[in-house]
């Protein structure tokens, strides 16, 4: 027992360090993790780590403006809230989806076992074409739909020798067309934030961003060239309350990791990289699906009254911080580590990114436009 609490410890700590730290990636953690680890513990730690890394990367796209993949559309929205002192508002609808996606998945995965490898070969070949459908239902609704037209494709150039020419592709060109446009327009500080006391969550919401998730992520199961990035355009494309979009947000995050989970037992091979990693070093059996699914839900339970506790204290702090000096020092940690990875190939991606997501925060009505960075490249990569 003691040996179990230790290792859930382990995985929360380098949840921590992943959820938290920009470009200290689950996946990267994780590959540490599993060569200082031994024994069946492994198990234990590195899915509670990748499902706390899941929360407290919610907990730092509102404190820090800095976005991973899964989450990188809710960042102007949230953005906005904070401005509005509504910053706990945007996070406990994410938080409030994630657990709810971790509860939901868990539950139906008996029925999943079997419904995926079904699905996966009578709908794959679809999916592009809703890819494509939706992406431009967004640019045509946009008011100033040629910019948007325009700066999506610029994006989808940028993204596409990009994704083939860096070794942390993401990182670089999410920061550069999401997080540097809010960075470089912080003031010095934010209004007083409404405490959760005050926050009522609308069940409506929650219904509607949780189906959209569930619909959305899907679509990862299908294909394992599209990302939740890609997910949440359909979430985008189909919601209209903001609120119903972060709970679909966090959601999409949560039903990532199960729907990996499941793939990882039905057909030995997963989505996320690290659970394929645990996949060569354990044999994921039934006793090691039903660990792993114990495991998952513990942790999303633990993580989710961890990171509403330390939201609630943190976010007094907002109005307190001086986030103009905040900003300058995320911007260079930033540089700092695409550098580090990529060097000044890196660092020239990172700057066109950033342009194309300051213009298109001007130009147009929303910064899903930017999403062409992936969008382009894996529609090719699917159709051609």
């Amino acid at each position: 027992m003691i040996d179990i609490l230790c290792y859930i410890l382990i995985g929360f700590g380098l949840g921590a360090v992943a959820g938290l730290i920009p470009g200290m990636h689950p996946n990267l953690i994780g590959l540490i993790a599993i060569g200082l680890l031994s024994g069946e513990g492994i198990l234990v730690s590195i899915i509670t780590m990748l499902v706390s890394a899941q929360f407290f990367e919610l907990l730092k796209m509102v404190f820090l403006f800095v976005p991973e993949e899964s989450n990188v559309l809710a960042m102007h929205p949230v953005f906005n809230f904070v401005k509005q002192g509504k910053g706990l508002v945007a996070l406990k609808y994410c938080i409030t989806g994630l657990i709810l996606a971790f509860l939901i998945a868990i539950i139906t995965s008996p029925v999943l076992l079997w419904v995926v490898p079904f699905v996966i070969t009578n709908i794959r070949d679809y999916v592009p074409f809703i890819l494509l459908f939706i992406t431009l239902f967004l640019v045509l609704r946009d008011k100033k739909r040629h910019w948007a037209a325009l700066l999506f494709i610029l994006a989808g150039i940028v993204g596409y020798f990009g994704l083939n020419n860096m070794n942390q592709p993401l990182l670089v060109l999410l920061t550069g067309f999401f997080a540097i446009p809010v960075l470089i327009t912080l003031k010095k500080s934010f209004p007083i934030q409404v405490t959760s006391d005050k926050i009522k969550i609308e069940r409506p919401s929650l219904v509607r961003g949780v189906i959209a998730a569930f619909f959305s992520s899907l679509m990862l199961v299908f294909l394992p060239a599209v990302s939740p990035a890609q997910a949440s355009v359909f979430s985008k494309g189909i919601l209209k309350n903001v609120e119903d979009f972060f709970v679909a947000i966090g959601a999409i995050s949560g039903f990532d990791v199960i729907f990996s989970i499941i793939l990882l037992y039905v057909l030995g091979n997963a989505r996320i990289g690290i659970l394929v990693s645990l996949g060569k070093v354990f044999v994921v059996d039934t006793n090691a699906f039903v660990t792993l699914m114990i495991f998952a839900l513990l942790a999303a339970v633990i993580s989710y009254l961890v990171v509403m506790w330390l939201s609630k204290r943190m976010i007094r702090l907002i109005p307190k911080i001086n986030y103009r000096k905040l900003s300058y020092t995320v911007i260079a940690f930033l540089v700092i580590i695409i550098f580090y990875f990529d060097g000044f190939v890196g660092l020239s991606f990172f700057l066109l990114a950033a342009i194309i997501g300051t213009l298109t925060s001007k130009l147009t009505d929303s910064m899903t436009h930017c999403m062409g960075c992936l969008v382009i490249p894996t529609l090719f990569y699917l159709l051609f």
